[in-house]
């Protein structure tokens, strides 16, 4: 038996029980989709039109937006199945719901927005920021990343106060993000916005000294631009309060040719002493370092050739202690054993037990030879052995 299907006044009242509002003005799809309850949402898009579905809050926020901003994945993948013009839905300061994930960096929701409507990447708020000016303002590499990848044309688009997506990144700390953006469109680099100011202009003022010795990096960036309040970036730094951040902006403007924008076009004596100065700095430090490099190779090549050197010794002592060794035991075993024959009676000629040879100028030779061998031998011996211990 197949289940009764709700009358027509049936239908109506559930219609108007899901449009009803809290006093904070919210929807109960609203309050699902806050939660995140993707179950409770499947449930509830079959009771409600486009028209009920994006009736906003009292924070003018609908349903679809404040899952976005929320993070919901799922449901935002819900509603995407059943009406994607929700992607330019925006509110009443014309933020749109990828805005609202990007800065908050909800990757997932991002790529499900731009999947299924990547035109929307381009709508830009009252004050004519898009989601890549904040995103890169705010540092979050993987969302300009992921912004860029679908339309690098947004890239150079100019907020109200003519500022791109660069000049709200070097007011940041994460150079990735400059990086990525001057990867996607390098003329970016000189672009002003409505006050003559480049993003040199702007990371100097914000006392950013890695955005600044990022942007000089760059062949292309004019040092010396001057803005509209005839500004250089060095009098700009001039600005800055005494730091250390101070005194690394101005060194570092200073080594790039930048000047104080009443010298611009003339020839500064004391900056260019100060640059040649500083480029004869970094070349001794370059020589030392290399000195320093070189030396450490021979202080190893040294202890190489002492070590060898220390083992040629000890290989020597070693020989000549096992040549003295054996000379010692041939002439002390020699001392025992004397060549030839023994008298054996004294009417041989001798004493009982002498040898026949001892009284030969020969045979005393011999023994002064071997007693001295033995003795030499002997003192070699006792002498590497004290030397070795």
């Amino acid at each position: 038996r197949s289940p009764t299907r709700p009358s027509s006044a049936s239908a109506t009242s559930l219609a108007a029980l899901a449009a009803a509002q809290t006093d904070a003005g919210e929807t109960a799809l609203y309050v699902a989709a806050e939660a995140g309850s993707e179950e409770v949402v499947r449930l509830l898009l079959p009771l409600y039109d486009f028209e009920a579905a994006t009736v906003r809050s009292r924070l003018d926020l609908d349903a679809f937006h404040v899952a976005a901003k929320q993070g919901h994945t799922g449901v935002v993948k819900e509603f995407l199945g059943r009406w994607p013009g929700l992607c330019s839905v925006c509110d009443s300061s014309n933020t749109s719901p990828l805005y609202s994930a990007a800065v908050k960096d909800h990757l997932d929701v991002v790529n499900a927005i731009l999947d299924t409507d990547d035109s929307c990447i381009k709508i830009v708020r009252k004050n004519g920021k898009t989601s890549l000016h904040t995103a890169a303002r705010i540092g979050y590499h993987r969302i300009v990343k992921a912004l860029i990848e679908r339309d690098p044309g947004i890239v150079p688009i100019n907020d109200r106060k003519g500022q791109t997506a660069l000049h709200m990144a070097v007011k940041g700390k994460n150079t990735d993000v400059v990086e990525e953006l001057l990867m996607a469109d390098v003329s970016i680099l000189n672009v002003r916005d409505k006050k003559g100011n480049t993003a040199l202009h702007i990371a100097t003022r914000k006392w950013r000294p890695q955005m600044v010795q990022l942007l000089l990096s760059y062949e292309s960036l004019e040092v010396n631009a001057i803005n509209s309040q005839n500004e250089t970036a060095m009098d700009l730094a001039d600005k800055v309060p005494y730091g250390e951040s101070k005194t690394e902006i101005i060194e570092w403007l200073t080594e790039a040719g930048a000047k104080n924008a009443r010298n611009v076009g003339k020839i500064d004596e004391a900056s260019e002493l100060r640059r040649t100065v500083s480029d004869i700095k970094h070349n001794v430090q370059a020589q030392l370092s290399e000195n320093a490099k070189t030396n450490k190779r021979v202080t190893g090549i040294r202890k190489e050739l002492q070590k060898l050197h220390r083992e040629a010794i000890q290989n020597t002592i070693n020989s000549v202690t096992l040549v003295a060794t054996l000379i010692a035991s041939i002439a002390f075993v020699a001392i025992f054993n004397l060549p030839g024959q023994y008298f054996q009676d004294v009417n041989s000629g001798g004493d009982i037990g002498e040898a026949e040879i001892a009284k030969l100028t020969g045979f005393r030779v011999f023994c002064l030879l071997n007693a001295t061998a033995l003795f030499i031998s002997l003192a070699v011996v006792v002498v590497q052995i004290t030397l070795v211990a």
